[in-house]
């Protein structure tokens, strides 16, 4: 008779409420089940699920028709409020509040001062809140405060309003990264994480097309873009009280009966589908998990080039030697590029993998910046294209994000991993501006030299990421393959998919490339 191996995650002890039995498969614990509204939920429904019926099929569209627009919508908007300072600034928001050149530098890294206030009392928050009403909630608010910028008149009020825009935005990445790996399996999550990532062209897009319709009045001018757009996003935090769903068991506009087949859909991911209460096991896990780290600088050398580019963008493409009129319109077409960037990308990482997209489009980029660099300055149209090229650096973070939606497990370690990749965010993003020094003005090549050294560091972490994910795969495919050799059976957890278990405890776990 085979040996029987009743320890059923390597290298990880098992939490206490998982029950051991002698036979091949063994249950969650009563007190979790009982926890977890989508264990009831199956439980209840008992459906016999099929992921290629049509009922499944039906179920996914009605998902990507609800889900996905929302998503969409609420990134496109953060976006377009966190470039409305950009835009205001070829507006003379500096001639009408006073602003010095090193004080507007302040005002683009002031936001992100209010991630690093924010980051703590969210994380808190989203833990013990329903989720989908606690970031509709947060993003009227925002809005809210966006509508506050059109009525400041000195450097203290716009400090002011930025600081708190910023302890409120800090919530929406971790929240959407929850949102769209509670509702997808990890096949779909690289399409449909890549279509809300378009956001960060379409926000460039549909920003300049707002400034350059208000650019039109005759005053009034940067203060109409800060009202129009704050209006919009409480506009959009109305609709996501009303319609968002954090997860499946959440969802009123589903039966009961679909709910359970939204669930069985992502049972293969293994990182269940609800928020936990906190887990002090699962904290000290993701501290001792290197992943940590290396999502943490990602985001620093990622955050760095953009915070430069989010606050002083049109003014690196004014000095090309166009209009603010031409400005506001020419800095559409980034956008645009960043859009289509995000598309070729997907058919990239179809064909190959995740890690090999992200290194390609940060090739761009670097070639991007270097153009910038080496063009001469009467070659204009040239050294536009060179910025073009640029802005597909942002793309590679979609990646980033997968490899965190479809590789991390546990909510409480989900959190954690949420909250580094905001402080790396936030960290970049406070030093970026900072790098464009008015001695270097108007070509800022001390900025663009240190945003082509964080793109080399960028494309070397998505590459390390990569390789200790095929590492880690292989080390359990090997194993397997041993354990099978010497006839060692590993205990099968019953709706382990849905447990508040760990990547390092799922012993079937495997990592996306």
């Amino acid at each position: 008779m085979d040996k029987f191996d009743t320890k059923t995650f390597s290298d990880v002890e098992q939490p206490p409420s998982i029950i051991e039995g002698t036979s091949d498969k063994i249950a969650i614990g009563e007190e979790d089940a009982e926890k977890d509204k989508a264990l009831a939920l199956l439980t209840a429904q008992n459906i016999a699920f099929d992921y290629n019926s049509p009922e499944s099929k039906a179920v996914l569209r009605k998902i990507d028709m609800r889900i996905i627009p929302m998503a969409l919508s609420v990134y496109v908007m953060m976006l377009v409020d966190k470039n409305s300072l950009s835009f205001a600034n070829i507006m003379g928001v500096k001639q009408s509040t006073g602003l010095t050149p090193s004080q507007y530098s302040w005002l683009g890294s002031v936001v992100f001062f209010g991630y690093l206030a924010g980051e703590i009392p969210v994380t808190f928050l989203m833990q013990r809140l329903p989720l989908a009403r606690f970031f509709s909630v947060m993003v009227i608010v925002w809005g809210g405060i966006v509508c506050f910028h059109s009525v400041c008149t000195n450097f203290a009020g716009l400090m002011t309003v930025r600081f708190l825009l910023g302890m409120i935005e800090v919530c929406t990445a971790p929240v959407m990264i929850m949102i769209l790996g509670s509702w997808y399996t990890k096949e779909e999550q690289v399409s449909r994480v890549a279509i809300w990532y378009t956001a960060s062209g379409w926000g460039n897009v549909f920003g300049g097309f707002f400034a350059w319709c208000i650019y039109h009045a005759d005053t009034f001018r940067w203060q109409g873009l800060f009202l129009f757009e704050g209006l919009l996003t409480c506009a959009m935090g109305v609709i996501l009280y009303f319609f968002l769903a954090a997860s499946p068991t959440d969802a009123k506009w589903l039966s009961d009966k679909e709910k359970a087949i939204a669930l069985e859909r992502c049972r293969d991911n293994r990182t269940g589908t609800e928020i936990w209460s906190f887990n002090k096991a699962q904290l000290i896990e993701a501290f001792c998990d290197p992943r940590l780290y290396i999502i943490f600088l990602l985001l620093v050398s990622t955050g760095l080039p953009n915070g430069g580019i989010t606050v002083f963008g049109p003014s690196i493409i004014s000095q090309f030697g166009f209009t603010p009129d031409q400005t506001t319109l020419l800095s559409m077409a980034p956008g645009g590029a960043a859009v289509v960037g995000t598309l070729v990308a997907l058919v990239v990482a179809k064909y190959t993998n995740r890690t090999i997209a992200g290194v390609y489009l940060l090739i761009i980029s670097c070639v991007g910046v270097i153009m910038m660099l080496a063009i001469p300055p009467e070659r204009y149209l040239a050294r536009y294209g060179g910025y073009i090229l640029t802005m597909q650096f942002p793309i590679c973070v979609l990646f980033v994000i997968t490899f965190m939606t479809a590789g991390i497990g546990g909510s409480t370690k989900k959190l954690a991993f949420g909250a580094s990749y905001q402080l790396g965010y936030t960290v970049g993003n406070i030093i970026g501006p900072q790098t464009y020094r008015q001695k270097d003005a108007p070509n800022y090549y001390t900025a663009k030299y240190t945003m082509l050294a964080f793109l080399v560091l960028t494309m070397i972490l998505v590459a390390t990421m990569g390789i200790i994910h095929l590492s880690w795969n292989r080390k359990r495919d090997s194993q397997d393959a041993i354990d099978a050799q010497d006839g060692v059976v590993h205990v099968a957890i019953e709706n382990e998919e849905f447990a508040d278990l760990t990547d390092f405890q799922i012993r079937s776990f495997r990592y996306p490339m």
